[in-house]
């Protein structure tokens, strides 16, 4: 579509992972550190469970509860700013494995937005997570082989997916 500015590709490395406090209303710890130590997410997938229903001869479906899969964000660790240290700070806030204390809720539950860009900069696709945490915390491979960059990763859950609207975005 040569000149056609309607057409324009969403692509997949502009994009942004930032977390919020459960109300809204800061910047969870460490989130400008997350964020910019951001390789890659997962793919966010809603999925609608099927009640069928026998009529007859037939059958009849109709949708039920929707789910969201887990999914797994990489991030590039550093030594200085310490990305596992932020990660596992988060994770501490879940389950203290030194107390052996599982958190609260308001504690470990993030508000979190996923946004793509446009290749101006501009706000394509708004996804808002109210309520992830961490699940798990994989803490990057090691070898001898050579000088590669540790990608740490964890699992958020995700209960809920709500995409926002121009409208709502603003």
């Amino acid at each position: 579509m040569l000149g056609v500015d309607q057409f324009v590709p969403l692509t997949t490395q502009n994009f942004e992972l930032r977390l919020f406090n459960m109300d809204g209303s800061a910047m969870s710890a460490n989130s400008d550190l997350l964020t910019l130590s951001t390789d890659s997410i997962g793919a966010i997938e809603e999925n609608q469970d099927i009640i069928t229903v026998h009529y007859g001869n037939g059958i009849i479906k109709f949708p039920s509860k929707v789910s969201f899969n887990d999914v797994t964000w990489t991030l590039n660790c550093y030594c200085s700013p310490n990305v596992l240290g932020a990660l596992r700070e988060w994770r501490s806030q879940v389950y203290d494995a030194k107390t052996e204390k599982i958190g609260l809720p308001s504690q470990y539950m993030k508000l979190c937005y996923i946004v793509r860009y446009d290749a101006q900069g501009n706000e394509r696709d708004v996804l808002k997570m109210p309520g992830v945490w961490v699940s798990s915390l994989n803490y990057g491979d090691m070898n001898q082989q050579g000088g590669e960059l540790v990608k740490v990763s964890l699992t958020l859950v995700v209960s809920k997916v709500i995409p926002l609207t121009e409208a709502e975005r603003s």
